[in-house]
């Protein structure tokens, strides 16, 4: 077989392949083999016809596309031998068959932009670790209160911070009902913030049973409206937030008093913060990469991207929203992702850094091993193909990572809590 490789274009190369005849004459054999058992002709029963018949009558036509259909496995042997950044198919011409020059034909294929590392190794980087703090504590405890908290009726006047449960009719100025604009069991607290602070006045003194009457002033536009509403009081309430003590910490879980419960919330945010330092930390690393190894990412690889994020976003959670505003959205994580991709792969392919199949098992095994009840349905979730190729990338994504960081000098620095949260709340933007 001979091939030649010319560049046609930026990242699209043109690759002329001659192979002989008597390359493809297996492969018509095989295809002479099967059209035997289907091929009819006058006087010969299904299946019976001549091998030498068939190849007479029906032979050029069979040949032709055999070698035609051949022409994916003959690129995809040409690409691989030749080690092409192969990205897409753009388009086969100048096809010719025939058992003098055998089969000829010429690709153009769409290939990864050349890859020249400048620096991965020896970086200077700073790790942010985040301790538990006493307020972190106190802070979760006054959460978990807040969750437990009972709701009780009163039979007393509305004061600040009560609920009330009520029905509420619109009406229009002079106190008839709008039809359509009755509100039954609305619920809130009053001088809280999500009402409005003219309800709240007219509601403080309020007790079950009340009939009111009330104005509300809307803000529209740069000017204010009114509504009426006729308010009738079903309930007022009071929270009780439980004492934080050791019949607290007995009463909300498996806790023998109030300092397990703390110690319990101490290991969970470490846990947590981990995760945190942990991802912050990898997403770090890869900017400062990327930053050290620039790359000019031709349009189509992002415009590819783009359509398979597109698509999957679209079967997942974003149905009703238009493609372009996606890809809008998207794009600056796109072009990230992609010369991250670019670099990792050419990095692994310096340092030979590879997954495998063992790899892959191991952690499966490990997470089915933490899964408690959910083993069963963990272990079938990995059999599927694509999980498990998933699994295999993000343990190659996390190899390459941990060995730029072993090959870097890292710096350590401690952190608030409420720093590592305005941090973890910017990547996941």
């Amino acid at each position: 077989m001979e091939v030649n490789i010319t560049d046609f274009a930026e990242n699209e190369k043109q690759i002329e392949v001659t192979v002989p005849y008597e390359n493809l004459k297996p492969k018509f054999e095989e295809s002479y083999n099967k059209y035997k058992k289907t091929i009819q002709l006058e006087g010969f029963r299904k299946g019976k016809v001549p091998l030498g018949l068939i190849k007479k009558v029906f032979g050029a036509k069979i040949e032709q596309e055999v070698a035609e259909n051949s022409i994916s496995d003959i690129l995809q042997e040409v690409i691989e031998e030749h080690k092409i950044k192969f990205h897409d198919l753009e388009k086969v011409e100048s096809v010719e068959f025939n058992k003098d020059d055998g089969l000829k034909f010429k690709a153009i294929v769409k290939v990864e932009p050349e890859i020249e590392l400048k620096k991965y190794k020896g970086l200077a980087i700073e790790k942010e670790i985040y301790e538990v703090t006493d307020d972190d504590i106190n802070l979760s405890l006054e959460g978990l209160r807040e969750q437990h908290a009972t709701m009780n009726n009163i039979d007393g006047e509305a004061q600040e911070g009560h609920y009330i449960v009520a029905d509420l009719q619109k009406t229009d100025g002079a106190g008839h009902p709008l039809i359509g604009e009755k509100y039954e069991n609305q619920y809130f607290q009053i001088g809280g913030e999500k009402i409005n602070d003219t309800i709240s006045d007219q509601l403080l003194g309020a007790i079950a049973g009340d009939k009111k009457q009330i104005t509300v002033s809307i803000q529209e536009g740069e000017g204010n409206k009114v509504e009426f509403y006729s308010v009738e009081i079903k309930e007022v309430k009071e929270k009780i937030i439980p004492e934080l003590d050791d019949e607290f910490a007995k009463d909300i879980g498996d806790y023998e008093n109030l300092d397990q419960l703390k110690e319990m919330i101490r290991e969970n945010i470490k846990k947590q913060s981990q995760a945190g330092d942990k991802q912050k930390f990898h997403n770090e690393l890869i900017d400062q990469v990327i930053k050290n190894n620039p790359i000019d990412l031709p349009d189509f690889m992002i415009e590819d991207f783009l359509k398979n994020f597109v698509k999957n976003m679209k079967n997942e959670s974003q149905k009703n929203v238009a493609d372009n505003e996606l890809k809008e959205r998207y794009r600056a994580d796109a072009i990230w992702n992609l010369k991250w991709i670019l670099i990792r792969d050419k990095i692994s392919e310096i340092e030979e850094l590879k997954i495998e199949d063992s790899d892959v098992d191991s952690h499966i095994e490990n997470l089915v091993k933490h899964a408690g009840e959910e083993a069963v349905k963990v272990r079938k979730f990995y059999r599927d193909k694509k999980n498990r190729e998933r699994i295999m990338r993000e343990l190659f994504d996390q190899k390459v990572v941990d060995f730029i960081t072993e090959n870097s000098k890292i710096k350590e620095k401690t952190v608030t809590y409420e720093k590592l949260k305005k941090a973890q709340e910017l990547i996941q933007k």
